[in-house]
């Protein structure tokens, strides 16, 4: 018995080995046997993470709508510890969701759109959108999204938060609207990509393009508002050439059976700024020379050049030019017994000019007549509205041509 009881100590510990060992064993098993997730499920996963951030992340914006500010700081805690730009995404998929719902009232109404509106689903524009949400998706792991291609001890792009990417672009692309910059920017890694399609930049690029009524009438995204509706073309000028065949006087040499003829040539140059200025002059001078002139919205060196404003209203460019004021001429009448007879002043009227235009073209580039007015005042304040018939041969259309030397750097942001 006494040796028994001393070997029963011995007994226990060496089972509890065994069944520690045995614990081990088996649960090595069951994580062996635990099958690995499918691509398919840890997109499902990870789609699941995302809409659970956005529920927070919208909950806090209705507590702070309301004016709980704690309950909204608290629940925007929990969407940013899910996905730290959690702000970006749930802005593009409420874009899109709303730009959805639009477009499907439209199709159960059976109302027949434009061809951009037919256009726009299955297109390239809907694959762009997409690819803008997978980027999306990607800019929202741990790691930033524009990251270095070398290691370097100064501070990267990538890690300035997107308030300030967002400043730098519309430097690019300032008043001036320089959207070709803008553009090349967005081809220089998917994290610029992202940048360049922010809502509030296309938001101002509408707005100097079509003026403040564009808040209430716009129906699509921003970018794809632009993208589709009639606008116009601001790195350059609108041309219109000019030509016809004129009588000239016989000298006293000539022959009878000699006419002179003389071929007359001209351009009329169209430069429309962004927010509504435009500037129009007639010149046969060069037109590459003449265009590069056209540069400032304030003043121009050539001496037929007039300002104005603009709008466009659907696919119609309207126009008002007014012409600068001029002294009134004074023609004096002389005879043999007096050398100043009298005087007479000759009231000339201030003009305004009412243009219209239609903008057709695959890229907006051309500009047909429409209808041109000439409107004099007289001081009196008598005015005569006096409709120009418009011909092909005298009033042939406008054909843009994009001028390199406008935008060397912009003066202030957009």
């Amino acid at each position: 018995m006494e040796e028994e009881e001393e070997e029963g100590p011995f007994v226990v510990a060496a089972q509890k080995d065994d069944l520690e060992t045995f614990r081990e064993e088996w649960t090595r098993e069951l994580k062996g046997a635990e099958p690995e997730p499918s691509q398919a499920e840890r997109d499902q996963q990870e789609k699941d993470l995302h809409e659970k951030a956005r529920e927070f992340f919208q909950e806090g914006v209705r507590q702070e709508e309301n004016g709980n500010l704690y309950d909204a700081i608290r629940f925007y805690k929990k969407a940013v510890q899910l996905v730290p730009d959690i702000e970006q995404e749930t802005f593009v998929y409420n874009t899109r969701k709303q730009a959805n719902n639009k477009q499907n009232i439209v199709d159960t109404e059976g109302i027949e759109g434009e061809g951009d509106m037919l256009d726009y689903e299955g297109n390239e524009e809907d694959e762009m959108q997409n690819l803008l949400e997978k980027f999306s998706q990607i800019k929202l792991q741990r790691k930033p999204l524009i990251q270095p291609e070398f290691s370097t001890k100064s501070v990267h792009i990538g890690e300035l938060p997107a308030e300030v990417l967002n400043y730098i672009l519309k430097w690019i692309v300032s008043p001036d609207l320089d959207l070709s910059s803008l553009e090349s920017v967005s081809e220089v890694c998917r994290g610029f990509y992202v940048v360049a399609r922010d809502q509030e930049i296309w938001r101002q690029i509408c707005v100097r393009v079509w003026g403040p009524a564009v808040l209430s009438a716009a129906d699509l995204p921003w970018r794809e508002y632009f993208l589709h509706k009639p606008r116009v073309l601001f790195a350059g000028c609108y041309i219109g050439k000019t030509t016809y065949i004129r009588e000239g006087e016989r000298g006293f040499q000539d022959h009878e059976s000699y006419k002179a003829w003389h071929l007359v040539q001209y351009f009329r140059f169209i430069r429309l700024f962004p927010g509504g200025r435009m500037l129009m002059t007639l010149s046969a001078e060069d037109p590459g020379l003449t265009a590069k002139l056209m540069n400032n919205r304030n003043s121009c060196s050539i001496q037929t050049a007039m300002y104005g404003d603009y709008r466009v209203v659907d696919n119609t460019l309207v126009c008002f030019l007014q012409q600068q004021n001029k002294p009134k001429k004074i023609q004096q009448k002389f005879s043999k017994r007096k050398r100043r007879d009298s005087m007479v002043y000759h009231d000339v009227p201030d003009q305004d000019f009412l243009l219209e235009f239609y903008i057709k073209g695959s890229k907006n580039r051309i500009l047909q007549w429409k209808s041109y007015v000439i409107v004099s005042k007289y001081q009196n304040g008598r005015e005569t509205r006096d409709p120009v018939t418009l011909s092909d041969n005298a009033f042939p259309r406008l054909i843009y041509s994009g001028v390199g030397s406008y935008h060397f750097e912009s003066s202030s942001p957009l």
